[in-house]
């Protein structure tokens, strides 16, 4: 007996289905085909109406699967077909549902101002007072007692998400002219080491992902290693950088990241420099000090400022961007601090 003819269609989680179709025959590649379709039917009531935290792991590990590998290109060694029209829309039709969820707790008592001072000043108050900053109870852990192996953790934990910005920014980029595209453009040349291969961001990580022992393939090799809260971060930024009719919750998305990253980054490094990292070993957050500050203003003029100017009708979807980030961010900060402050 083969291992197809063990019915993969029963065994597998949908993830799983997907990394297994095309492996078969014609007609076992139509039935895992198949098994999806049902299977993402079956899910997303369960996932996202009935807070089943097992079908959400599941789903949010398919939806990064697909995200994950079908933006890289042919000629990567981890690229995987998934534009199948099946596996295209059992893809869509769990984002949909998710994103219908977010839109219910987020879209109907959120209010933001309409003009480009009001809506800036907001978006920075939300964003410093919201309970996923720095005085989140893990960044003094991070800082003051995490083992060298509990700040290995997590910034393994981080990778799904951190090593894929510069694309995020990058599926931006087409369409948007004027000031925001320069200042897009801006963030994604900080992001490509301003020409420089060995200074860009996703190169800087990958430098301090080796020296701390972090397989640096992990986030498209190992996909069920990482916690609901950190796919569903990752997903996040995905969903709405390549949907375009969401494109102003990413914009509020990332405002959010550079208004609040810099401080969180400042806790790691003193944790970091506490357990032996030099700072040679952690470029990749210093350089994240620095830019991201200057970002974030940038950001605030010269994306937000002219879209509040123009189009006051879309803040109310950068509002519900900043807000999906932030308690997500704060999902991630919970998570890492039970898991990490539990083994001490």
């Amino acid at each position: 007996m083969t291992q197809m003819e063990v019915d993969p269609t029963t065994a597998l989680d949908m993830a799983g289905l997907a990394r297994a179709w095309g492996t078969g025959s014609s007609a076992e590649s139509l039935e895992l085909l198949d098994a999806l379709a049902a299977r993402a039917d079956e899910l997303i009531p369960l996932a996202f109406e009935q807070g089943d935290e097992a079908a959400e792991l599941e789903a949010q590990r398919f939806l990064y699967e697909v995200f994950a590998h079908r933006i890289l290109p042919p000629w990567s060694p981890h690229w995987r077909d998934y534009e199948h029209p099946t596996i295209v829309e059992a893809h869509r039709k769990v984002g949909d549902a998710w994103l219908a969820k977010d839109r219910a707790t987020y879209g109907a008592g959120l209010e933001v101002p309409t003009s480009p001072k009001g809506f800036g000043e907001w978006a920075v108050e939300v964003c410093e007072n919201h309970a996923s900053g720095v005085t989140h109870p893990l960044f003094d852990f991070l800082a003051e007692k995490a083992t060298y192996d509990q700040l290995v953790t997590f910034q393994a934990q981080e990778t799904p998400f951190d090593i894929h910005f510069g694309d995020l920014v990058a599926l931006l980029l087409p369409g948007i002219h004027g000031g925001r595209k320069i200042e897009l453009s801006h963030n994604f040349w900080d992001e490509m080491g301003n020409g420089t291969l060995e200074r860009t961001h996703r190169q800087l990580r990958l430098d301090m992902m080796t020296r701390v022992g972090i397989p640096g393939e992990a986030y498209l090799t190992d996909v069920d290693s990482y916690w609901v809260e950190e796919l569903r971060m990752a997903n996040m930024y995905f969903q709405t950088s390549s949907l375009r009719s969401l494109a102003p919750q990413s914009v509020g998305m990332l405002q959010a990241t550079e208004l609040v990253v810099p401080g969180r980054l400042d806790r790691q490094i003193e944790g970091w420099r506490r357990v032996g990292l030099t700072d040679k070993d952690m470029v990749y957050l210093l350089e994240h000090v620095v830019v991201d500050v200057e970002h974030a203003e940038g950001w605030l003029n010269h994306v937000i400022a002219p879209l509040a100017e123009e189009r006051p009708d879309m803040l109310l979807e950068v509002g519900i961007g900043i807000m999906r980030r932030l308690d997500c961010a704060l999902a991630v900060c919970d998570r890492a601090h039970r898991e990490l402050a539990s083994e001490q």
